[in-house]
């Protein structure tokens, strides 16, 4: 039997968790018209995000599809530089694991561990995210009726989205609401990366955040590129740095409706 349009449509919910706050939004169809939209303050208890308004608006939902986005706040990163291992995806893990261990002790033995693909001579990306909050959404995508197909951090999302953008070897800022991601790449590959707290007013801390961080980088000849999508653009004074933005896509302008583009925009 050939499957009906409705389960045909592309229809989605797309989720981000940021540090403080909860945004989802619906979009319809191949053309990803925008039928309904949530703001929420994220609560946590016990470490956990309490997600019972969420599972009640999607319960609303036409789409069947959740694509989740998670923060720098909620994610930990680590570059495990190339070496043979690396193909041994049982390796990898346990390398991974180990630097986690090395850098957070305890707190990283509940952490789920995704390794970006293996490639022959590059590093590897691992992110860790904390094993209860990966099992709390795949339970609320199951009680609703939600495939859960995708579940990324949005440091990721975005270098993805600008890497055509970027020089071999620079220095990209990814602002986000109370976070600032400052990745270094070298070679065109992930070589560190820094991921603090962004302080408000963050307009003002965010120049001397990106020299300390670049100078602990030993990376201060590097060019500064900046990715802020929910922010307009303040005047950086002293710092040298260039202003990405998202690209459009079908759908949707950045330009025009920064406030989603961290769901609908990466």
């Amino acid at each position: 039997m050939l499957p009906s349009f409705a389960e045909l449509r592309p229809d989605r919910v797309v989720l981000f968790l940021g540090a403080d706050s909860l945004l989802a939004v619906e979009q319809h169809g191949w053309q990803r018209r925008r039928a309904a939209e949530l703001r929420l303050p994220l609560r946590l208890q016990d470490g956990l995000p309490q997600l019972d308004l969420l599972a009640q608006w999607l319960g609303e939902r036409r789409a069947r599809r959740l694509e989740v986005r998670l923060s720098s706040a909620w994610v930990r990163f680590a570059i495990l530089p190339w070496q043979n291992a690396l193909s041994d995806e049982t390796v990898a893990q346990a390398m991974a694991q180990a630097l986690f261990a090395e850098q957070y002790g305890a707190a990283s033995a509940g952490w789920e561990i995704t390794l970006s693909p293996f490639k022959p001579g590059s590093a590897r990306v691992a992110s860790a995210l904390d094993g209860r909050w990966l099992a709390a959404l795949r339970e609320l995508a199951q009680q609703q009726r939600y495939r859960l197909v995708s579940m990324q951090p949005v440091l990721v999302s975005l270098f993805n989205r600008l890497a055509d953008k970027l020089p071999q070897d620079a220095l990209l800022a990814v602002v986000e609401p109370r976070r600032l991601a400052l990745l270094q790449l070298q070679r065109g590959q992930w070589a560190s990366l820094y991921n603090r707290v962004l302080p408000e007013p963050w307009e003002r801390r965010l120049p001397s955040l990106i020299t300390q961080a670049s100078a602990t980088l030993d990376a201060l000849n590097s060019p500064v590129y900046i990715a802020a999508p929910l922010f307009q653009r303040p005047d950086l004074g002293r710092l040298s740095a260039t202003w990405l933005r998202l690209p459009a896509q079908r759908g949707y302008d950045p330009r025009r409706d920064p406030e989603w583009a961290l769901c609908t925009g990466v």
